[in-house]
């Protein structure tokens, strides 16, 4: 039984998706904070990116591997992953700074990662 067709592919991507919270929600938080909202120190938030960070990227993998002709044929899956290493690249450079510059740049990105993965199912063939 493929992954794609059973039960255990939307468990997959739940955990893909609550991992995708955790992460990207606590780089909002630390970008909405760089660019001065009054938001409280987000550095002990650390751990939920991390965890979420490796909760997408584990998930991911296994949702990629459960079908990669379809993923390879998907142009909104190309989008999705070219944005997502700009992203991690920016986050993992740009964004240690902690300049409003890298903060905007940041939640472009990511908006731009999460409106791509979206995509993926409206250009499924």
């Amino acid at each position: 039984m493929s992954l794609e067709n059973s039960w255990i592919f939307p468990v997959f991507e739940s955990i893909h998706v609550i991992g995708l919270a955790a992460f990207v929600g606590t780089i909002v938080l630390e970008d909405l904070r760089t660019l001065g909202l009054k938001i409280a120190d987000t550095s002990h938030l650390k751990i939920w990116t991390h965890t979420g960070l490796a909760l997408m990227l584990i998930t991911g993998a296994v949702m990629f591997l459960s079908d990669t002709t379809r993923y390879l044929h998907n142009p909104a899956f190309d989008v999705k992953i070219t944005l997502l290493v700009l992203a991690l690249i920016a986050h993992f450079t740009l964004h240690r700074r902690g300049t409003r510059f890298a903060a905007s740049l940041s939640l472009a990105l990511w908006t731009c990662v999460v409106l791509a993965a979206r995509a993926i199912a409206d250009f499924d063939a």
